[in-house]
């Protein structure tokens, strides 16, 4: 997809209530940067919590207690969404033609189909495995994946203000 200063998604975001705070409030930015790294610290936390003893960290620990982190996850994604648009709001273009971003994004497209394949396919009889019992190997397979990802998520997410023209 090529964009433009003209294109509709530029437009819309820049000329956005976010945007135009964004640009005009000059504590905001910093402010969102810390609450995007609170966000993420949330989410891979409780992700990788269950992702680590999914993959057999910490065996003494039941399953089913670790899924009440959950919420904490889903409480950072929902502060990270936030706050990214907030990022991508205050100057549009150099955040969609980077591509550090792009991947960051597809990144967490494939965390998130990834995540759904878990909860859909294999979550009822994980979270029922007791204390000291291993996890089936596709279990642990998407857990390694999660981590992966996740990781990769971060790691695009620091190249963005390196790769391209105000992103920081």
């Amino acid at each position: 997809m090529t964009f433009t200063q003209d294109s509709w998604l530029i437009v819309l975001l820049h000329d956005s209530f976010a945007g135009v705070a964004m640009r005009g409030i000059p504590w905001l930015f910093p402010a969102f940067e810390v609450l995007h790294f609170m966000g993420m610290a949330m989410l891979v936390g409780a992700v990788g919590i269950i992702d680590l003893r999914v993959l057999g960290f910490a065996r003494g620990l039941p399953l089913p207690a670790l899924h009440k982190f959950q919420p904490i996850g889903v409480a950072g994604l929902i502060l990270n969404v936030i706050t990214g648009i907030g990022f991508i709001s205050s100057d549009p273009l150099p955040y969609l033609m980077n591509g550090a971003y792009r991947l960051k994004m597809l990144l967490i497209v494939i965390a998130g189909v990834n995540i759904l394949l878990f909860y859909f396919g294999l979550s009822r009889q994980v979270r029922q495995l007791p204390a000291g019992a291993s996890a089936p190997l596709q279990a642990r397979l998407i857990a390694a994946a999660s981590l992966l990802l996740w990781f990769g998520v971060i790691w695009t997410g620091r190249f963005i203000a390196f790769t391209g023209k105000n992103t920081l």
